[in-house]
């Protein structure tokens, strides 16, 4: 993490989001930015497979059934049994496929610039995968999640007022939904905590959860989510207790 790699002419590059991957046009030096696995279980897999595999590893995933082992062994040779990937910018790689390398002159120039300011760090900064937490107060928890009905009715009202003009309609819409009560949020009780009770930090999700801020994946007896401003004024880092 955070150093760099080399990025050979011809790797397989794939993009981060929409997009279509394709081989690198050049030999590159870039910076790490996140390494994350693409096995089986990961959102990302299903881009390492042609068509034809592809198809039955989604049907095999949606009946839950074993993924087929001409797949596997697929996967195995392409991946060198290193199921990860390497992240920098907005774009991926396995990490089979790249070598490390030394930071470019101006990268090398830009970091001891940003050393010498020494940067406060946030604590949500520190907030990283894998460092454990602790509740500093007693506290009755709560978030905000996408409200399910919320889109499927804004359909529903908008397609109902298609005689208006747009603004007009956009008005309409959002003034029936109000008075309906249908929110585009929910607000939902997270939990009870009391000081002193810890939790590791198990992942970052930033999908849509808790209106597009940044969610801590909490490790607390099961897996939980919640808003990072729902949770900064109740936790401190525990190497700081």
């Amino acid at each position: 993490m955070d150093g760099y790699i080399r990025v050979p002419k011809g790797t397989v590059v794939y993009p981060k989001g929409d997009g279509v991957e394709a081989p690198s046009a050049r030999d590159q030096v870039v910076r790490v930015t996140n390494i994350f696995d693409v096995d089986v279980k990961s959102d990302n897999f299903y881009l390492l497979l042609p068509d034809d595999m592809r198809l039955r590893y989604f049907e095999a995933s949606g009946s839950k059934r074993p993924i087929d082992q001409d797949i596997l062994a697929f996967t195995d040779r392409l991946t060198q049994g290193d199921y990860r990937a390497v992240e920098w910018s907005s774009k991926w790689t396995l990490i089979a496929n790249v070598q490390p390398a030394e930071a470019p002159a101006n990268a090398k120039a830009a970091r001891k610039t940003a050393k010498a300011e020494k940067k406060p760090v946030t604590k949500q900064e520190r907030m990283v995968i894998g460092s454990m937490w602790q509740f500093v107060q007693d506290a009755e928890l709560r978030y905000r999640v996408r409200n399910p009905a919320y889109a499927a009715m804004r359909d529903d009202i908008d397609r109902s007022l298609g005689h208006l003009s747009p603004s007009v309609r956009r008005q309409a819409v959002d003034a029936k939904l109000n008075e309906l009560g249908v929110a585009d949020y929910l607000d939902e009780s997270w939990g009870h905590v009391k000081a002193g009770e810890t939790f590791t930090v198990r992942g970052k999700l930033t999908s849509g959860f808790g209106g597009e801020q940044d969610v801590p994946m909490l490790f607390r007896g099961e897996k939980f989510t919640l808003p990072y401003t729902s949770l900064e004024p109740y936790v401190e880092p525990v190497s700081e207790q």
